[in-house]
């Protein structure tokens, strides 16, 4: 049974599908699937910071090196972004070339990738995505992130927000979240998660699980 737990912070944002969210280290970073652009945000205040087109955003975002990892178009590469000016540096292929890349985190052991259909997050090297480790879970992942040990995916469907030990790659624990989260990032205090139903952007203190 998942414990309940209330959100610490709330920031309605203009947006018609929230999808990907990540944090840059001031700055909060959402993907809205509809507009088709990547919107930084105050996370004290919610104003815009910046925005940047993507054409055919799909579902999770991540940073890495200062850059934005957006999955992006039918077969859900990974497209990598300078946030600077909005170019588009490289896009990666889906390293399952038709699998449903759902979330997605960057970390300086590799990059995390959960695929909904096979209900598993994988590590994979950076250059050359080559597969590490494989992390079961029990639901689609909607989205990824990590904290230190620990591996945090969202359960849109459940409404609940889900926290793996990396090291015994077991689900320690469960949290049933207001509305639909869909993608997820760790400040370094709090997990942020967008909500899809509500369209804001959602922060939990979740105990145990600090930086």
């Amino acid at each position: 049974m998942p414990y309940s737990v209330g959100t610490v912070r709330d920031l309605p944002v203009r947006a018609l599908k929230l999808c990907g969210l990540t944090w840059s280290g001031d700055l909060l970073w959402f993907s809205e699937g509809v507009l088709n652009q990547i919107i930084a945000v105050d996370p004290a205040t919610g104003a815009v910071q910046h925005r940047i087109p993507c054409a055919g955003i799909r579902s999770d975002l991540t940073t890495l090196g200062g850059r934005l990892i957006q999955v992006a178009g039918e077969e859900r590469a990974l497209r990598v972004i300078d946030p600077g000016t909005g170019e588009m540096i490289i896009e990666l292929p889906n390293p399952r070339p038709g699998e449903d890349l759902s979330g997605l985190e960057a970390t300086q052991h590799g990059i995390w990738l959960g695929f909904a259909n096979r209900r598993v997050i994988e590590l994979r090297t950076i250059g050359g995505m080559r597969l590490v480790d494989t992390v079961p879970v029990r639901v689609a992942p909607a989205g990824v992130t990590v904290s230190d040990n620990y591996l945090v995916y969202s359960d849109y469907h459940g409404a609940t927000i889900c926290v793996v030990d990396l090291e015994t790659k077991r689900e320690v624990a469960a949290y049933s979240v207001a509305g639909g989260p869909t993608g997820l990032t760790w400040d370094g205090s709090r997990i942020w998660y967008c909500d899809h139903t509500t369209l804001q952007l959602r922060a939990i203190a979740v105990p145990g699980v600090s930086g």
